[in-house]
């Protein structure tokens, strides 16, 4: 049985259209930048958690970004994506499991 993290909402959040980039602070002073792409990608939603469950094609456009976005009460943002979807909620616990997860992956190297 896994233990899902609690996670305290941020102190700050900063969508920044142009760069199609998502940043938070988060309470422990940690910073986060998402790309709207990969936001789009990880949508938990119904709909996108049952098309993954059946391996259906998903095309998502890469220059996909967020139109907007609202806090859902304390527990999290909703994402308004360039796109039409709007669906899936994402709890800042979710978000935090985003960035850590970016965080452990190897980066790319540039020669």
């Amino acid at each position: 049985m896994s233990m899902q993290m609690i996670v305290e909402a941020p102190k700050e959040v900063r969508l920044r259209k142009a760069q199609k980039v998502l940043e938070v602070l988060w309470q422990d002073g940690e910073r986060s930048s998402y790309s709207c792409l990969a936001l789009r990608k990880s949508c938990a939603c119904s709909g996108c958690a049952r098309a993954q469950q059946v391996g259906a094609l998903t095309l998502i456009d890469a220059d996909v970004g967020i139109d907007r976005l609202e806090a859902s009460g304390i527990s999290g943002l909703q994402f308004y994506f360039s796109d039409g979807h709007y669906r899936g909620l994402y709890p800042w616990s979710y978000l935090r499991e985003l960035a850590d997860l970016a965080d452990s992956q190897p980066r790319e190297q540039v020669a």
